[in-house]
């Protein structure tokens, strides 16, 4: 009976890894996708790409998009546990070009969202976003300099996830495109708020969670 138990358990610990690698494989190609299809495009200045919304603003809009797409592209991979335990140099460096890059993207996330045309709240959510983006990015840094390893793990997954509100963001405005949900105002001023608040939420209950099943 108690190997019938082991194998059982060991083999919902498999199923369990597996799931995860596969939404984490899944979510980081449709991250992928829009960094190609959207962000990518927006390192040519141009009024053909910017428009005439987004020229004037354009000193801010760069660093945020270069800051943006580089912390998406590296951030996977500080999740990699035979980078991180094997190649601690590699880690480290990654981290701290990770953290600057979302200190550029989330210092002109503030301009961006008071200069928004769109109406209040779509400003508000999107300061917002720039808020918990650079506090976790700032809890990240500060925990690991006290060498508290844990910590630093968990701000970093979080900020990541914040990282990936761009990703959230085009992908259920393009759902609720495609279903014909909302006005564009309305769908915008929801995703503002919903794309890191939602995400940040199912993050700490599966955080927390954890250490209460322990």
């Amino acid at each position: 009976m108690e190997s019938n138990k082991s194998v059982s358990a060991t083999t919902s610990n498999n199923l369990g890894k597996v799931i995860v690698k596969s939404v984490y494989v899944v979510a980081i190609l449709i991250g992928l996708y829009y960094v190609v299809t959207i962000a990518l495009p927006f390192l040519i200045i141009s009024e053909d790409v910017y428009g005439s919304y987004f020229l004037p603003r354009a000193a801010w809009v760069f660093p945020h998009v270069v800051g943006g797409i580089l912390a998406t592209l590296i951030g996977p991979f500080q999740f990699i546990p035979r980078i991180r335990n094997n190649n601690i140099r590699i880690h480290r460096l990654l981290g701290r070009i990770f953290l600057i890059c979302v200190m550029f993207a989330g210092l002109s996330s503030f301009y961006m969202a008071a200069t928004s045309q769109v109406n209040l709240p779509y400003s508000i959510g999107l300061g917002g976003l720039g808020f918990v983006w650079l506090g976790s990015a700032i809890m990240a840094y500060v925990s690991i300099r006290n060498k508290k390893i844990e910590l630093h793990r968990e701000w970093m997954i979080r900020c990541y996830v914040i990282t990936f509100a761009f990703t959230t963001f085009r992908l259920f405005q393009d759902i609720f495109n495609a279903w014909g949900v909302g006005t564009q105002e309305e769908i915008l001023t929801l995703m503002s708020w919903s794309c890191w608040a939602i995400p940040l939420f199912i993050t700490e209950l599966i955080l927390q969670g954890r250490k209460i099943l322990k």
